[in-house]
């Protein structure tokens, strides 16, 4: 018999810790909770659903003849949308006397400046500082951006630029939200990053040739989840010669004008994969007639010989 004696086995086996603990050591409570704000000092407790709110920034794309002056008319003179939201509204617009469309926006709006400057938009931010009560006020930019060096000047970010970034904010010290903007440019590359990060909505009026969708499809995607999803909305958006892609980022919805929805986080309401109908089709080929047309002018202007 031996005298060895027998070895316990060694417990290898380790206490599991407790997740709780081990995610958060000490029991603290850690979650994010939003905070209280007096919505009344905030002066945007009007509910317009669909469209975007009181306090906006609109972002309005198209070229000559798209419908660009009749939907600012019908936005902010009609009481459908809002005509009446607004105590003072400003239209700043290098073509204001030139459009017979303009005739009621002249007719209602209480100030209109045919040039822009800095010194300009500084005394009208003065203003509405200095303005008593809660009453709004809108300042159109119309076709005043004509380049990206509007927007940035010297390496230093110009007070349009400040404006765009701060605009919700704007007011006395006893109410903020006191101003909306809408800007109106021919194309999509004027509006730079800082302005298209901000925006509360995008109205895309009209028919751009391929190479400009793609542009926005790149910068929209987030309606559609992808660039091919965005192009798909903006061909559904067109059916009749006047329609426009209304964008809500507010509400993260693209519409056909303001009524028909395409598409929301749920996805399309549209079958994203049937063949492109007769409308479509003819959308399509005024896109790429644009298209060719936009090079032949660029040719052209440059010196180019045809």
């Amino acid at each position: 018999m031996s005298n060895s004696k027998s070895i316990p086995k060694k417990n290898n086996s380790k206490k599991k810790a407790d997740p709780s603990k081990r995610s958060n050591p000490s029991g603290r409570d850690l979650k994010i909770y939003p905070i209280r704000i007096d919505d009344d000092k905030l002066n945007s407790d009007s509910d317009k659903y669909p469209i975007s709110s009181p306090v906006h920034l609109h972002l309005i794309v198209g070229r000559v003849k798209s419908g660009k002056s009749v939907l600012l008319n019908n936005l902010y003179l009609s009481e459908r949308f809002f005509g009446k939201d607004y105590k003072t509204k400003i239209l700043i617009s290098s073509t204001a006397f030139n459009d017979a469309v303009n005739k009621y926006l002249l007719d209602d709006f209480d100030f209109v400046f045919e040039e822009f400057s800095e010194d300009l938009l500084r005394e009208l931010l003065e203003i509405i500082k200095q303005d008593e009560g809660n009453g709004r006020f809108l300042i159109i930019f119309d076709d005043i951006i004509n380049s990206g060096q509007n927007f940035k000047r010297a390496g230093q970010t110009d007070l349009l630029t400040k404006l765009i970034t701060t605009y919700r904010h704007i007011g006395n010290k006893d109410f903020e939200g006191k101003l909306a903007i809408a800007m109106a440019v021919q194309y999509f590359k004027y509006l730079n990053p800082i302005a298209r990060n901000n925006a509360s909505a995008y109205y895309i009026m009209g028919h751009f040739p391929e190479s400009e969708v793609k542009k926005m499809s790149e910068a929209l995607s987030i309606f559609g989840r992808t660039d091919d999803g965005f192009q798909q909305i903006y061909n559904h958006s067109r059916k009749e010669p006047f329609d426009f892609l209304y964008l809500s980022v507010e509400h993260l919805e693209a519409r056909r004008n303001h009524d028909e929805l395409l598409w929301d986080t749920d996805g399309f309401k549209f079958n994203n994969d049937i063949e492109l109908d007769d409308g479509e089709q003819s959308n399509r080929k005024s896109n790429k007639d644009n298209e060719n047309q936009n090079a032949i002018d660029e040719k052209t202007s440059n010196g180019g010989e045809m």
